[in-house]
């Protein structure tokens, strides 16, 4: 745990006797005589930002957690975003991302600041166990690592969740190294020389002078400021506490080594040299090899002063696969070799040649003898078997069977024809083979002969007292039915199973027959089976079943609960005005008549009573009666819609499906005329259900407006019975000379009835004889007439792009008999003013807008 200090950005921490973590002994405990307050980790395996890969973290988190309990996020499946952190002097950028998991976070912050994951792993076990709950609360998570949480005060909100806490407890321990770019501010624990380390917060507790070896010792203090005591080092698997008892450092020494091995040790030998330990003539070595390119077991060579014996690297570790995904568990080592009394040297070295390392064993003079053949787990207890004898004397001697710390003594009772051969004079009563109790899971066994000399010590399994199995959990109306078997190996009593339904259940006796069990364990009999119903609302529901002997895990699986509302959405039909829905809706607990919702196009619809009468429902359904069948009609304008179906019981979805409605609008447009400036069309426009006049929308040129469909058309009430008579159109639509395109649209239901071109007729006539540059300007001669007045017209004529009107005035006397009527003024000749050089000229004769061209003309 870390507490903010004096100064507010700089932090120190403080992890006591609150809550010391407490395991069981792994194959290769940690031994308080193994640990060094001076050199708890070396920095190489400390500062290595490249300790695993963001599989091996995932890998191991998955290996502590077989599964989290119902309603809580382990570690192993938690996930975040992340945000983006820029570099300093402590740590590389971090570049944040969307939903990483925690293994991914591990991995990444160990690298950009250097620091081993498998520090941050035992890190955030030390502090708050998340490693291996199964049940962690968002405390625990907002926590993770203990930064800014002082013994004496709550955790500071601005440093809380996840990502935050492992990257700032990463970056801590970076600064405590005070590297460049930063101040010399943690001094108090220097490296090289020796700095009085309290016990506990309580100064009265008192301390120690402690000489910390290298920087990552020093700033596993600075972090948590205190060193176990005696009391705390009596067992480093316990929490006994004498009220001065602090955890913190003993606990990541501990936790480090039993799950990464010795934390001062070689960081990358793909093995190591774990314990060197006398035992009765000579000494066992533990340790661990692996060849990363292979999953064969490597051959080791131990040697003591200089010979060496071959041993093979074949006992199991389960912490293996986890470091080298893909490689099954058995690359341990263990083994004895022979030595005499007084002091060695041993080394152990990988048949490739690989030094794992040496260390100095102290081999006591003793008349001790004896070996430890064997520690295996059976049900019940740890199977031994050995022997142990004094050289000295033929009396009966005792060995002490040691299991995960706690022991006591039993006689050497066997006989052994061959020891009385070997060493004469003490007869042949010197072998032991029998079961010592223990309960299952795995245990450090050790064996002490005469003169409590260690005669070995082995990692046994021992197999769970309690076997069971789920056959079969099925979702049933109204339920969920479970049944299987489960028993204790040791005995024909039945026993019982909890079986969990979303986090909650029951317990339940399994005293039914069951063959699989008899077949399973024929020495416990029959009387093991269990079935049981839960009762469960439709949906998917996470059932899991536990032996409750000794907890065991029978596994959990996720089952789905039918829905007691059954039905059916059988037809949608697009009628007139809207739209026709069938099916048929029950719910199996009941025969009363339930009730659907018809949703159109997600807004509009209503509820349908089921109350039609269907013949067959009762032979699928017995006993709930015909009168579950639905129809009816829903309004709806005419188009595309989507249409769904939904009982009422249990909001059970029938689903949806497409249906168009016809329009009940009808349109004709007949005729299409022109004259003289003026555009005619004729139709007809009706809503089949109603007697409302209704319009069209006319186009001419891309200009548009309404027009009444009010017109009296005898005809049309007796095509379309009850509309009335008034659906006609009858349009008259002001337009100068010329071609025109035309568009309409029956604006009831947007019916295009197309488009069609029409000429408008002209009075006009409009003759351009000539246009010629002359001294001055441009000469314009012609005529232009209307022929129904005597009316003078005009032309519009642009001298490069400037434009004036001209009167069509000038006497013509064939005008007249051409044109009867119109008299003879109608003539063009005029020059307008223009300067020398080119010339474009466009004419457009007014009276109907004709387009009479354009030329170039030179003004001399």
């Amino acid at each position: 745990m870390i507490a903010l200090a004096a100064v507010a950005t700089l932090f120190f921490t403080g992890l006591v006797a609150v809550a010391p973590i407490t395991t069981s002994a792994p194959s290769e405990a940690a031994t308080a005589s193994s640990f060094d307050p001076g050199n708890i980790i070396s920095d190489a395996n400390f500062f290595n930002g490249n300790a695993m890969s963001a599989g091996a973290v995932q890998s191991f988190l998955n290996g502590q957690v077989s599964s989290c309990r119902s309603g809580y996020t382990c570690l192993k499946d938690y996930r975040q975003d992340t945000w983006t952190r820029p570099a300093d002097a402590m740590c590389q950028a971090y570049t944040g991302a969307g939903n990483e998991s925690a293994a991914q976070i591990i991995f990444r912050v160990g690298q950009v600041c250097n620091i081993s994951q498998s520090v941050l792993i035992v890190l955030l076990q030390k502090e708050q166990s998340l490693i291996t709950d199964s049940y962690p609360d968002a405390g625990q998570y907002r926590s993770a690592t203990g930064f800014a949480c002082p013994d004496t005060a709550p955790c500071d909100a601005e440093y809380s969740d996840f990502y935050n806490q492992v990257y700032k407890a990463a970056w801590q321990y970076k600064r405590y190294s005070n590297p460049p770019g930063t101040s010399a501010f943690f001094t108090w624990f220097p490296v090289g020389q020796v700095s009085n380390v309290r016990y506990h917060p309580n100064v009265a507790c008192g301390s120690s002078p402690v000489r910390i070896q290298n920087q990552a010792t020093a700033g596993l203090y600075y972090y948590t400021p205190y060193q176990p005591n005696a009391t705390a080092m009596s067992n480093v698997y316990g929490g006994q506490n004498d009220g001065c008892s602090s955890y913190g450092n003993r606990n990541f020494w501990r936790l480090y080594t039993d799950w990464f091995g010795d934390p001062r040790g070689s960081n990358n030998p793909h093995g190591a040299f774990d314990t060197a330990v006398p035992v009765a003539g000579g000494v066992q070595v533990t340790g661990w090899a692996v060849d990363p390119t292979s999953d064969s077991p490597v051959g080791v060579t131990v040697s003591v002063d200089g010979q060496g014996s071959n041993l093979t690297a074949d006992v199991r570790l389960d912490w293996i696969p986890v470091l080298y995904p893909g490689f099954n568990s058995n690359h341990g080592f263990a083994g004895i070799v022979g030595a005499s009394p007084g002091n060695h040297s041993v080394c152990v070295s990988k048949s490739n040649g690989t030094e794992l390392g040496c260390k100095t064993v102290v081999i006591p003079n003793t008349t001790a003898a004896g070996y430890l053949d064997a520690a295996d787990g059976v049900v019940g207890g740890v199977h031994i078997s050995g022997w142990s004898l004094n050289k000295a004397s033929g009396a009966q001697t005792y060995i002490w069977v040691d299991i995960d710390g706690s022991g006591q003594p039993y006689k050497v009772d066997q006989q052994l024809g061959w020891t009385s051969s070997l060493y004469p004079n003490i007869g042949s009563t010197h072998g032991y083979d029998r079961v010592v109790a223990a309960s299952p899971g795995k245990h450090q066994v050790c064996v002490y002969g005469f003169a409590s000399a260690l005669l070995g010590c082995k990692t046994a399994y021992v197999p769970s007292n309690e076997a069971g199995t789920v056959e079969s959990a099925t979702g049933v109306l109204g339920g969920i039915n479970v049944s299987g078997w489960s028993l204790d190996k040791r005995a024909s009593t039945s026993t019982y199973v909890w079986v969990d339904v979303d986090g909650k259940g029951k317990a339940v006796y399994a005293a039914d027959v069951s063959e699989s069990a008899g077949a399973a364990w024929p020495t416990t009999g029959k009387n093991h089976g269990f079935s049981t119903s839960i009762s469960a609302k439709p949906g998917p529901h996470q059932v899991c079943v536990f032996g409750t002997l000794e907890n065991t895990p029978y596994g959990c699986q996720t089952v789905t609960v039918p829905n007691n509302e059954v039905g059916s959405f059988d037809s949608v039909t697009g009628v007139l005005g809207g739209l026709n829905v069938s099916g048929w809706s029950l719910d199996q607990t009941r025969s009363t008549s339930t009730y659907v919702w018809v949703s159109i196009d997600g807004s509009s619809g209503g509820p349908l009573w089921a109350v039609n009468s269907l013949n067959w429902i009762e032979g699928l359904y017995p006993g709930k009666g015909s009168l579950h069948g639905f129809g009816g009609f829903f309004a709806a304008p005419a188009g595309v819609h989507n249409v769904c179906l939904t009982g009422t019981s249990e909001n059970v979805s029938y689903g949806c499906k497409q249906v168009t409605v016809p329009s009940s609008g009808a349109a004709s447009w007949d005729t299409l005329s022109a004259t003289d400036q003026q555009i005619n069309l004729t139709g007809w426009a009706v809503d089949r259900l109603s007697k409302d006049v209704k319009y069209v929308w006319v186009t001419v040129d891309g200009v548009g407006g309404p027009y009444m469909a009010g017109e009296s058309l005898g005809w049309i009430d007796s095509y379309f019975p009850g509309v009335g008579s008034r659906h006609g159109f009858n349009i008259n639509i002001k337009a100068g000379a010329g071609p025109h395109n035309v568009c309409v649209v029956a604006t009831y239901d947007n019916q295009d009835l197309g488009c069609r071109t029409v000429d408008v007729p002209s009075t006009g006539a409009t003759s351009i004889d000539s246009v010629t540059g002359v001294k001055g300007g441009v000469r314009i001669t012609g005529w232009s007439v209307d022929r129904n007045s005597t009316a003078t017209t005009y032309i519009w004529v642009n001298v490069d792009g400037v434009g004036k009107p001209i009167a069509a005035a000038s006497k013509l006397d064939w005008i007249d008999s051409y044109f009867p009527g119109v008299g003879p003024n109608h003539g063009i000749d005029t020059t307008i003013s223009a300067t020398s050089g080119s010339h474009q000229v466009c004419i457009v004769a007014t009276f109907d807008n004709r387009n009479m061209g354009c030329s170039t003309v030179v003004v001399p």
